[in-house]
């Protein structure tokens, strides 16, 4: 695991377009649809181990005005590849979205919005689903 990276996330091909970000498709949350939405996503400390280690922390984005910039609310799917197809044409308009936001890496981050494919009985509100440890 990265210094950035969530457990049991794993990132899709990216896509082909400059500046595109990948798709996450986090299937640990358990069985049920294939959720895609937009999450805000920041570090959150995770302990003073070695120095201090952060992880990737996300709450699912509720403002309308986020939605109606992609183009499209949170939806639910059958299948991976539908979700990820939502995901993608969600995620060009993500730019729009994040305009004048810091990368989460700098220390007046307020977070990054990204589109996350999750597979779940319910809508996921946050991610990871439990917190996670030092190894």
């Amino acid at each position: 695991m990265t210094l950035y990276e969530t457990p049991a996330t794993r990132r899709m091909e990216p896509d082909a377009r400059p500046g595109a970000h990948d798709i996450f498709l986090d299937e640990d949350q358990g069985f049920g649809l294939y959720w895609v939405a937009a999450f805000l996503v920041d570090l959150s400390y995770g302990g003073s181990e070695e120095g201090g280690w952060w992880y990737q922390a996300g709450i699912l984005a509720i403002d309308p005005w986020v939605y109606e910039t992609l183009g499209a609310g949170p939806a639910g799917f059958c299948s991976p590849d539908a979700a990820v197809s939502r995901a993608r044409l969600m995620r060009t308009k993500l730019p729009a979205v994040n305009q004048g936001r810091p990368e989460i890496s700098q220390t007046n981050s307020v977070g990054q919005y990204e589109i996350r494919v999750m597979r779940a009985q319910i809508m996921p509100t946050h991610f990871p689903k439990t917190r996670p440890h030092y190894e």
